[in-house]
Formats: structure tokens, C-alpha cells, sequence
């Protein structure tokens, strides 16, 4: 599996303020283009996270979907299962093998209720292969794009009520989110307060939306909250063959450009490639804190006046 990594060291474009000696880690992001053939989808995860372990990697990215993505909700619907079930404790053992932080998100997961809806959660698993935190997408997608196709996630989702930050002393403190999520800086804004230094956002991206948004929007929680931000993402055209085979009007396709960016804003590392791969970026804890010193905006943040 190729891969992209990112130069260890560059110049700083601030004043640096003295903050408290940090670990530096390596963190990966996958690109790769899942389908609805969910053995191969496992078989790539596996080659990344043998790739990873070989380079070092602590902690290994995958974007939403990487364990199925399907011609439509009843396909989602079908795969999902109850994270007691063999699913999870199958991705889960990857990490106990390879000795990983996983970040596996967004994954089908079927909701406890009467529904017939699925959840779209996000789970951190620790290289023991024990589950950190099972976050469940707020943000639904329900969107007509201009020119292209209609999208109801909340016809088949399940919205979730509450934000996860993972406090872990190995890889930093994650605010975990998904996808639709990254359009919404109060939330990113409520995980930065709540402790959060990296913010993971793993995506499935229009080609629309992503040619004109996704990095702007990936650069801007960045900056505004003073974290590095871990964008995985689905790329490429998903399920063309069964497209075609089903008359089901052009395959899906996803923007990719998976990217690892720096507290500043800086994108450190990036896809090069529409074909599965990890993009590979140092991690500089210090770094967070030499800025947020320099710059301490969370202090001037003005929530008397926001929500008068």
C-alpha cells in the first residue's frame, strides 16, 4: 500500500510561547474506496494496518464507511450489527494484533431501539483491543445537492445526543466527530473546551461539496481551535460494476484527499493518490500548547454575548 509522509520538521510561522515539554507521536489517515464487498474491504484494512505498524503509526485513521458501503440504506441497514456481535470484535482484534489506536468511523451499527434505523458511530479502540468510545453522528445529512443527487440520512439514521472527547495520555485527548459533522463550529468549539487537541473527522465526501468545502472546512477548525485535525476519507467511484449491473444510475463517488493538519492550519501531509494508502504526519504536542499560549483565544471566546 503506498503512503504519504509528512516532513518531520518545519518553520514555525509564529512566535512560540513556552508550554510544557509533550510526546511526539506518528498518526496516520487512510484513504481507500470501500464497496459493498465487505471482505475486501477487511482485507485492505489489514494490509493498512500491517503497513502502519511497520512505519511506526500509533494511531490509524479510517474514514466513515471503511467496513461497507453499499448501493443505499436498506444495504446499510442489512449490514449493520450490534457492536456485541462479531463485527466490531473483529476490527477491534486488529488493534490488540498490531498494537494500534484505531479510529474506526463512521461504521453501520443497529440502534437498540424498534427504529429499524442504524446508528453511524465512530469507535476508538486502544491497542489492547478495548472499545475507548462509541460515538454516534449528530449532524444527519439530509440534502438536495444543487445540480446532483438527494441524500436522507436521517430516513435510515438514528441522530446522536452526545459529544465524545477520549482522554488518553499516549495519543492526546480526541474529540471525535463524523463527516456532516465538520459544518458545525459550535461543536468543535464545545470539544476543544471539553479538552479535545486532536479532532478526528473521518468522512464520505461528495465530489460537489468536497471540491468547494472539504479542506476550507477541515483548515478552519483547525485554526479556530488550535488542534490538529485527522480527516480520513472515502475517494475514488464505489460499487461501479453493481451500478451498472442494476441500472441504478451513475456509482457514487467520493472526494478523497485525506489530510492530516497542523494547529495553524497548515496541511502537513495529504493524498496522492486515488488508491488505498496512508498519509503519515508527526504529531508535536508541544506544539498545540505553543500556541494556544501564544494565542490563547479559548480565554477571549465571549459566551455572555453568544447566547444572550
Amino acid at each position: 500500500v503506498p503512503f504519504v509522509l509528512a516532513p518531520f520538521s518545519y518553520e514555525e510561522n509564529m512566535a512560540s510561547g513556552e508550554g510544557k515539554a509533550a510526546p511526539s507521536f506518528k498518526a496516520a489517515v487512510v484513504q481507500m474506496t470501500a464497496s459493498s464487498d465487505h471482505e475486501k474491504n477487511f482485507e485492505i484494512v489489514v494490509g493498512l494496518c500491517e503497513d502502519a505498524k511497520k512505519e511506526g503509526v500509533k494511531l490509524l485513521c479510517f474514514p466513515e464507511c471503511f467496513a461497507f458501503l453499499g448501493l443505499g440504506a436498506e444495504e446499510s441497514k442489512a449490514f449493520a450489527q450490534k457492536f456485541s456481535g462479531d463485527l466490531l470484535k473483529r476490527y477491534a482484534s486488529l488493534a490488540k494484533k498490531y498494537q494500534l489506536y484505531l479510529s474506526l468511523g463512521g461504521i453501520q451499527e443497529k440502534a437498540d431501539d424498534d427504529s429499524g434505523k442504524i446508528a453511524n458511530s465512530h469507535v476508538l479502540v486502544d491497542p489492547q483491543g478495548q472499545i475507548l468510545c462509541n460515538y454516534h453522528k449528530i449532524h444527519l445529512f439530509d440534502v438536495d445537492v444543487p445540480n446532483g443527487r438527494s441524500f436522507r440520512e436521517s430516513s435510515f439514521t438514528l441522530a446522536g445526543k452526545e459529544l465524545v472527547v477520549v482522554k488518553n495520555a499516549e495519543v492526546g485527548n480526541l474529540g471525535v466527530s463524523i463527516c456532516y459533522d465538520v459544518r458545525f463550529p459550535e461543536m468543535y468549539a464545545k470539544l476543544r473546551e471539553m479538552g479535545a487537541q486532536l479532532l478526528l473527522i473521518p468522512a464520505a465526501f461528495a465530489m460537489k461539496t468536497g471540491m468547494a468545502h472539504w479542506e476550507v472546512l477541515l483548515r478552519s477548525r483547525a485554526v479556530e481551535n488550535q488542534c490538529y485535525v485527522l480527516a480520513a476519507a472515502q475517494s475514488g467511484v464505489h460499487n461501479a460494476k453493481r451500478y451498472k449491473e442494476m441500472k441504478k444510475g451513475p456509482p457514487r463517488e467520493s472526494y478523497g484527499n485525506s489530510c492530516i493538519i497542523d494547529p495553524w492550519g497548515t496541511v502537513i501531509a495529504r493524498a496522492t493518490t486515488d488508491s488505498p494508502c496512508l498519509v503519515i504526519a508527526k504529531i508535536d504536542m508541544a506544539r498545540i500548547e505553543r500556541m494556544r499560549l501564544a494565542m490563547p483565544v479559548s480565554k477571549h471566546r465571549r459566551p455572555d454575548v453568544y447566547h444572550s
